[in-house]
């Protein structure tokens, strides 16, 4: 049994133990959606090859610590988060002609999770306008919160993936919108207050790594350049010698 087969039978059996009748649709239709989109198909890797990591499995991860979490919650919240943390990546890479309204059309989930998929969608953010506007609308639903911050959590552990520069990108937004949106949700949401420190501190731990990462490659990347630089001093001292002969 591979890990996302795995992940599905803890998940399944999870919802299935609290009567999680929104997950239990999810799950399936999670499956049904993204078990074949790949994830950044060019840098997902392991120290073996190409990781190929789909969008299916991302979503069960991030499912898998919201339960992990064990954020206090009343069995209906229960259903909601479990159920968006299962369909969050939906609207950006599922087969959806009507941006995801078919989770509630289609697969009659409640408008809840459509809505918390809606404002957890990174779509059409280009300036800092815009991510400033995403994260702004996202900290007025406590739920969507945690959504948001189990997913980069996750997607922080797979920073390895990225280039240098996606990663320090990356970081850099983790830090000026992310933590802020936590602050908010520690000072205005008392009831998660213990699973978004958990959180935060999982982040905080994976992003020192990173820092101390980008240091020691921007450290060699800069004495690379130096060298090249020394090469082409010394090759434009030979051109004029041979220029001269």
């Amino acid at each position: 049994m591979d890990r996302t087969e795995e992940l599905y039978r803890f998940i399944d059996a999870y919802i299935e133990d609290r009567q999680l009748k929104n997950a239990h649709i999810a799950i399936r239709a999670a499956k049904e959606l993204l078990e074949g989109v790949i994830r950044r198909e060019d840098t997902n890797f392991d120290m073996q090859g190409v990781l190929q990591q789909t969008y299916y499995e991302h979503c069960l991860f991030v499912t898998k610590l919201l339960i992990d979490l064990n954020v206090p919650l009343s069995p209906d919240e229960q259903d909601i988060l479990i159920a968006s943390g299962l369909c969050h990546d939906m609207i950006a890479h599922a087969d959806f002609a009507r941006q995801g309204l078919e989770l509630t059309d289609e697969y009659h989930l409640d408008p809840r999770i459509y809505e918390i998929v809606r404002v957890t969608t990174k779509i059409g953010v280009k300036t800092e306008a815009d991510l400033r506007r995403f994260y702004e609308e996202i900290r007025y639903n406590k739920l969507a919160v945690l959504i948001a911050m189990a997913d980069r959590s996750n997607l922080v552990e797979n920073v390895y993936a990225l280039s240098i520069t996606e990663a320090l990108s990356y970081i850099r937004e983790i830090r000026n919108y992310a933590m802020p949106l936590c602050v908010y949700a520690l000072e205005h949401y008392p009831d998660i207050q213990r699973p978004m420190r958990l959180i935060v501190d999982k982040v905080h731990n994976l992003i020192d790594v990173t820092d101390i990462i980008s240091r020691r490659y921007q450290e060699k990347e800069n004495a690379l350049k130096k060298e090249i630089m020394s090469l082409r001093e010394e090759n434009a001292q030979l051109r004029g010698m041979i220029a001269s002969l």
